[in-house]
């Protein structure tokens, strides 16, 4: 798959995520003050369940597409150059498989919650299939940019294609 295809999917769900995070703010602040003046908004806690998934799961490949999340560097930036390259892949390598799993486990979990017609009760009803569904649509999309970004690392620690950065711009393990 062509890594500006995911770019085209991953970039979307990234600002679906930031605007979902907008209106979390929106939705809690309004929780608050509709709470200090002596009444609960209907529904605000289960909205900002739903919004928070958005939130979390949806930007997941883009942030990883800028190498945006939390990496340990200690050890790793003092391997020489050739070894932070093969950490890289072993690490990009065990973050795939891993996300993979979790792909299976949430699509499966969606489908059940689908078949089932499974509903979150509370103050407002609502199926909770969709809010399942994103959850694993952005552990693929995850999937998907780690494996374009393993098959990059690999060619790199090979020799196979040639790597224009310097030292101080490689990249780090996401382990």
């Amino acid at each position: 798959m062509d890594a500006r295809f995911l770019r085209t999917l991953s970039g979307p769900a990234g600002i679906l995520g930031g605007i979902a995070l907008v209106l979390l703010a929106l939705v809690v602040t309004a929780d608050v003050v509709a709470r200090g003046m002596g009444f609960a908004l209907i529904g605000a806690a289960e909205i900002g369940g739903v919004l928070l998934a958005l939130l979390v799961f949806l930007p997941l490949a883009y942030t990883q597409h800028l190498r945006g999340h939390v990496a340990i560097e200690v050890l790793v930036s003092a391997f020489p150059r050739r070894l932070r390259r093969w950490a890289d892949v072993a690490s990009l390598l065990i973050c795939a498989a891993f996300s993979i799993v979790l792909v299976a486990g949430c699509g499966e979990t969606a489908w059940e919650s689908y078949a089932q017609q499974e509903f979150q009760v509370g103050t407002m009803s609502f199926p909770l299939w969709p809010v399942k569904a994103v959850v694993a649509l952005g552990f693929l999309l995850l999937s998907i940019q780690l494996v374009i970004q393993l098959i990059g690392a690999l060619l790199v620690a090979t020799g196979r294609r040639h790597d224009d950065q310097d030292e101080s711009s490689l990249p780090q393990t996401t382990l």
